[in-house]
């Protein structure tokens, strides 16, 4: 499976994406939502980079942010020599087209009255990178590429099952030959065997196009098995980074180790986490707690939680985690992992 190099420790030239102290805040009747806060993240060429937490906890509006879908209050977003963040129309437009997403629910990410030929091609339109026999041949390729049949492009998405409409939404997402994907829980609206073969579809397709992905998931068991490193968000914050292996093997923070404890285990020889159960729900982001957002529902939580907040620490491997009181022994505080 994927190796657990870290992009951190890789050569700056290798980086493909670098976030620095990212922040996204909506304005709602009640008061201002911190969706993101200070998040900071690189990503090497070639890297999967898994991003998971509960539902809420800010990891679809981290992709999105990075794409500028979504209103950046403060923080860069570096990405092809440019900081998408300060860029604005046409220039925006050309080099964020290079970083493509893949949404949770196919059906409703694909245009219903449209032919599937054209869906994929509309890239190639925009773009102007392929016109009539060569465009024909470019969907014909995609659509090969991710099992279907090139003569699926005359029919409409509602003639698809759930897990070929997302197979036309990853043609679509490599049209335009990005040097990136955002996947945002692209397998949690289908059916168990059908995440299979989506998941492996990714895999393959990140080897044979040099691809550099993120994978959004709020389920731990699936990003395992398609990241090199993992990033645990709660309530907009950073809780840990680690290369997949060992944040699956020896979790720092108190919230992960919550989390791999309610993954179900088939084997009952297995060993799993000791950490109890999660309880209560996810505070408000209208208000989240001070110092550690986290110290609500932690057993391990102490005063000092509730006074300073945490920074980002190395504890080793490639393993970073914002913990007064973490699974294992942090050596000193970094800027970003």
């Amino acid at each position: 499976m994927a190796g657990s190099g870290t992009a951190h420790l890789r050569d700056r030239h290798d980086l493909v994406l670098t976030v620095e102290h990212l922040t996204v805040e909506y304005r709602t009747r009640r008061g201002t939502v911190s969706a993101n806060s200070d998040v900071s993240i690189d990503l090497a060429l070639g890297e999967t980079l898994g991003v998971v937490g509960e539902s809420g906890c800010g990891k679809s509006t981290f992709g999105r942010a990075i794409c500028r879908l979504t209103p950046v209050r403060s923080g860069r977003v570096l990405f092809a020599g440019s900081d998408l963040v300060s860029l604005r129309g046409e220039e925006l437009r050309r080099k964020r087209s290079a970083i493509q997403l893949v949404f949770q629910d196919p059906k409703s990410s694909l245009n219903p009255r449209r032919p599937v030929a054209d869906i994929i091609a509309e890239p190639l339109d925009i773009w102007k990178i392929a016109t009539g026999r060569d465009r024909q041949a470019k969907v014909d390729e995609l659509l090969e590429a991710v099992g279907l049949d090139p003569s699926a492009g005359d029919r409409r998405p509602h003639e698809f099952s759930g897990g070929q409409a997302q197979r036309i939404s990853i043609a679509r997402a490599l049209a335009p030959d990005p040097r990136m994907l955002i996947c945002d829980e692209p397998v949690s609206a289908l059916d168990m065997s059908v995440q299979a073969q989506i998941l492996n579809l990714l895999e393959d397709l990140k080897e044979r196009y040099g691809l550099t992905m993120m994978f959004i998931a709020h389920d731990l068991a699936v990003v395992k098995h398609v990241s090199d490193r993992v990033m645990v968000m709660y309530l907009g914050k950073v809780c840990e980074v680690a290369p997949s292996e060992t944040l699956y093997r020896r979790p720092a923070h108190p919230y992960t180790a919550a989390l791999l404890s309610s993954i179900p285990v088939v084997d009952p020889a297995a060993t799993q986490p000791e950490m109890p159960p999660l309880e209560g729900d996810l505070p408000s982001p209208l208000n989240p707690p001070s110092g550690c957002r986290f110290r609500t529902r932690c057993p391990r939580a102490t005063e000092v939680c509730a006074t300073d907040e945490p920074q980002i620490a190395d504890v080793g491997a490639g393993q970073y985690v914002a913990c007064h009181h973490p699974l294992v022994e942090t050596t000193v505080a970094v800027g970003r992992p």
